[in-house]
């Protein structure tokens, strides 16, 4: 099966970089469409008491301001290798927002790092590759 529409999440982990330049050169040897991801994690609202909406938003943004330079340089390097990629920012949690672009998207492929920012090593594969392998429509490529 060749993929035609490729999806690759980045976060700006070693292993996200190492994910991306996977994607990009199996888009390059299938003539695939590819689609650059970055995942922005809503406010933990659990463990905090209150939090005004103002408060919310503005984290929100400073998200968003933190992942830009990530995609930018994912960007950079697609096209660098002669690939035009789709670049999106999303928010919500990683694993969930991914497969909903891809099954969106009509992507045929997830592309993703082992393990990504969140803070403490999990015990096979980061939460959300371990989500994606376990519960996506697509086939799933784990970098390591």
């Amino acid at each position: 099966m060749a993929f035609k529409n490729i999806l690759v999440g980045v976060d700006g982990s070693d292993s996200s970089k190492k994910a991306l330049k996977k994607a990009v050169e199996l888009a390059k040897i299938l003539g695939a469409k590819l689609n650059i991801v970055a995942v922005v994690k809503p406010i933990e609202l659990a463990a905090i008491d209150y939090i005004p909406p103002e408060d919310i938003e503005q984290y929100e943004m400073e998200q968003i301001e933190k992942v830009k330079p990530c995609l930018k340089e994912a960007a950079d390097f697609a096209r660098e290798n002669g690939i035009e990629p789709a670049v999106k920012i999303l928010e919500g949690e990683p694993a969930e927002e991914l497969m909903d672009y891809a099954d969106e998207n009509n992507c045929d492929l997830i592309v993703v790092g082992y393990r990504g920012k969140g803070g403490f090593k999990k015990l096979l594969l980061g939460s959300t590759a371990g989500n994606l392998v376990k519960y996506a429509n697509q086939s799933v490529l784990v970098v390591k």
